[in-house]
């Protein structure tokens, strides 16, 4: 495989979990001005042409991604889920069908090539207009009597670490960080869950256990901390999504044992909507209570 082919797959692996809005993130400004050399790829270079579902690169023979849209007008459900719904386990892809659609043909030569020769591709998620979910990595492993292809999950076993302090660099010299801090942030807040996760499956206001809908929550804000700051478990609670949300906005804390303080800001009835009650006691580790104090001192709206 030649290294720009590969540089691309892993960079839809890194990319995995990034929702990437208008078309720049994928395939840059136009056909001239296409995506900068990068930690990934030494050229210029597109991730899909965002013109259909299949996306053959010029001249090549294989399948380089695909973007699955789901929508009632074009293939319907395409992608099957698993439990967290952040991951796939199975997508049906569909080859074009269109009566007139002269590319159809080469289109599904590429995805049998894919299949025959064992190489993976990215995948897109369209989930509204203009804004694509990137799923990671696929492969096709059967194609269907109906021209229907099967594709699971890949990925590349690769150390990242290196390209993470590339890009963390990066932002820091202020280059292309719109995107570049939207997946740092989305990846460490994914592994600071996890880690939270290790601990406890909770919320811990609520006790709401659907892990789906729990949330990370930092007690100082992401924005505010160092590296060690943000990965530091004893920097966060696991939340409900409403309790996250008054919490991160600074409208409740918690004193040093645990008892919860409620912002004068909010109504008796939107506390008792939220869930707000003023015996609320959460656990305090001596190791947390550091963050709980720079909350209350400077963040909390009392």
């Amino acid at each position: 495989m030649e290294d720009l082919h590969l540089g691309l797959l892993k960079k839809f692996q890194y990319f995995k979990g990034t929702l990437i809005v208008g078309k720049i993130g994928i395939k840059g400004v136009n056909n001239v001005e296409k995506l900068p050399a990068d930690e990934f790829v030494d050229s210029p270079h597109i991730l899909h042409d965002l013109i259909r579902g299949f996306y053959k690169p010029a001249l090549k023979p294989y399948l380089l991604s695909y973007q699955a849209t789901e929508s009632d007008n074009n293939y319907g459900k395409q992608i099957i889920w698993d439990d967290d719904g952040e991951s796939f386990l199975k997508i049906n892809m569909h080859p074009p069908r269109g009566e007139r659609d002269n590319r159809k043909i080469s289109d599904v030569a590429a995805a049998r090539y894919n299949l025959k020769n064992d190489i993976p591709f990215g995948i897109l998620h369209k989930i509204a207009k203009g804004q694509n979910m990137i799923l990671g990595l696929g492969k096709i492993v059967e194609e269907r009597e109906d021209g229907v292809f099967v594709v699971e999950p890949f990925e590349y076993q690769v150390d990242f670490s290196v390209v993470t302090k590339q890009i963390e660099k990066r932002i820091e010299e202020n280059f292309n960080t719109d995107l570049l801090k939207e997946v740092v942030l989305r990846r460490g807040q994914r592994m600071f869950k996890n880690k939270l996760l290790q601990q406890s499956q909770k919320c811990a206001m609520c006790n709401m256990k659907d892990t789906r809908f729990l949330i990370a929550s930092h007690i100082k804000p992401w924005r505010l901390c160092s590296n060690k700051e943000r990965m530091d478990t004893n920097n966060g609670f696991l939340l409900c999504p409403n309790h996250d949300k008054v919490f991160d906005n600074g409208y409740i804390s918690f004193t040093s044992e645990g008892k919860i303080l409620i912002s004068s800001k909010i109504s008796k009835e939107t506390q008792k909507l939220l869930s707000i009650d003023k015996n609320i006691n959460i656990a305090v580790a001596p190791a947390v209570e550091k963050y709980l104090k720079w909350h209350r001192e400077y963040y909390f709206n009392a």
